[in-house]
């Protein structure tokens, strides 16, 4: 079962990895991006940054939801890493659980606005978010679980591109 759902465009690091793990209690992670898939150094780099005694699972969108799918992992609390809105998109698209998502990481680029602290987004993220929300997904954008969750769409709102 998926417990939580996160865009972090760092994938997994110790804020993730050990502040989430303690608010969760999450068994298993599930890494959904198809570039780290086939990038064996950040395979490994992700592969350190597991918390002891978590299953780790590097898959590409596909097959990501195909695994959260498999009764072995529909038993066990799964918490499910995106680096961008558009992989968290195509996966939601292919999966039946409404999980919430958390929005934690967007790196700051030439094309993004700020959403909040450590969130950077495009119109192209934007889009995607919005259409998460329609499939009836809460959104909440928080770096850390004991930071307070901001609305979404209170956010989404202030923006001007």
């Amino acid at each position: 079962m998926i417990i939580k759902m996160r865009i972090d465009d760092r994938l997994l690091h110790g804020q993730v990895a050990y502040s989430w793990k303690s608010a969760l209690s999450y068994e298993a992670i599930v890494i959904a991006d198809d570039n780290a898939v086939n990038d064996e150094v950040r395979k490994m780099a992700l592969k350190m940054s597991n918390p002891d005694g978590v299953r780790l699972a590097i898959r590409t969108i596909e097959d990501a939801a195909k695994l959260v799918q498999n009764p072995k992992l529909q038993a066990m609390k799964v918490f499910v890493i995106f680096s961008n809105p558009k992989a968290a998109y195509e996966f939601i698209e292919k999966i039946n659980e409404k999980p919430v998502l958390n929005v934690g990481g967007m790196q700051k680029q030439e094309d993004k606005v700020l959403l909040s602290p450590a969130v950077y987004v495009s119109k192209e993220d934007i889009s995607y978010l919005d259409k998460i929300q329609e499939k009836g997904i809460e959104i909440e954008v928080r770096q850390v679980p004991d930071e307070k969750s901001k609305n979404y769409t209170t956010l989404k709102n202030k923006l001007s591109f």
